[in-house]
């Protein structure tokens, strides 16, 4: 956590969940990286690339995204921003160097450059049950509005409104006391993962990177992918998927008991150690539960589900329609 989160963290209480129905959280968001692409042909250069059609993601607007190898399996996944004409991909810090080397691979001739600024933007998540900020934040999901000299993104979410908030390290504090006067509170940033986790929205991770095609973590599904827009990485092979056949594996949220440590990319087992599947995200509840994403064999969804060979898995749903 950086010095900023830090010295908030200890000026104010930190709830360690956000299940007061009328309060408001304020979430750090420490773990969240920046890449940022700007040039004459940024969105022509992310077109050819991502999964989702760049060419539709109009000014002040975002998009779930992605990048396959061409074999179809993503190697990130983000949030795509478009803040007129550069683009900021929102995701894990330990994402970012990577990502950034596999888009520099691409650039070529083309007029594009791209920086990490995770060391230059503070993110926060914000999780809203009581309007305090009416005329400040956007109302469509995936909108951008801009307040206070920080950008407000509205994102999925289950239950109330939620948002990502991005500022310089400079304003972040002047965001956080504005909020923190108008009786909002801080959260764990554990929160923010149990939110995208109940949304049904995986990341992926180091761990996991080329594990997953598109549909075997739903983002098909979610609007993470454009089955319209022209060629990139990995499209040959997600287009078939779509067109000419049908998903082996997708998405499932369960829960299971916190008596081990559990991560992304962990396998899940049946009773005679057959593998399932595989965990896309997990995290730990304030009630000593764990709650999870799980991309799961369809053929093998009734039967019981073990992580570490011996955790069992319970309220195991499934996310997909098809």
């Amino acid at each position: 956590m950086n010095d900023f989160w830090q010295s908030l963290t200890q000026e104010h209480t930190v709830h360690q969940s956000i299940d007061e129905p009328a309060q408001n959280y304020l979430m750090p968001l420490s773990q969240m990286g920046i890449l940022t692409v700007a040039g004459d042909d940024a969105s022509n250069f992310l077109q050819n690339l991502l999964t989702n059609d760049v060419k539709a993601l109009a000014t002040d607007q975002s998009q779930l995204n992605g990048i396959c190898t061409a074999k179809g399996r993503l190697l990130a996944n983000f949030l795509l921003i478009n803040t007129n004409g550069s683009y900021q991909l929102v995701l894990p810090k330990t994402m970012c160097a990577s990502l950034k080397q596999r888009l520099s691979m691409y650039v070529l001739r083309s007029k594009v450059t791209i920086s990490d600024n995770s060391d230059e933007v503070i993110a926060f998540g914000l999780y809203q049950n009581t309007p305090t900020m009416e005329g400040e934040l956007p109302e469509q999901e995936h909108q951008l509005s801009t307040a206070n000299d920080a950008n407000f993104i509205k994102l999925p979410s289950q239950s109330k409104q939620r948002y990502l908030c991005l500022t310089t390290v400079d304003n972040a504090m002047k965001v956080s006391q504005s909020l923190l006067e108008k009786d909002w509170s801080l959260a764990q940033e554990a929160n923010w993962d149990l939110l995208d986790i109940n949304a049904g929205i995986p990341t992926i991770y180091s761990a996991t990177k080329e594990k997953f095609t598109p549909q075997q973590v739903n983002f098909d599904l979610i609007g993470g992918v454009s089955f319209n827009k022209g060629c990139y990485p990995g499209q040959e092979i997600v287009a078939r998927l779509h067109y000419l056949g049908s998903p082996s594996r997708r998405m499932f949220s369960a829960s299971s008991e916190l008596s081990i440590e559990s991560n992304a990319g962990d396998e899940v087992t049946s009773a005679d150690g057959q593998v399932l599947g595989h965990i896309v995200t997990v995290q730990r509840c304030a009630d000593n539960e764990m709650k999870l994403l799980l991309s799961l064999k369809l053929a093998e969804q009734e039967q019981q589900m073990f992580i570490a060979k011996t955790v069992t898995l319970s309220n195991i749903v499934t996310l997909a329609n098809d």
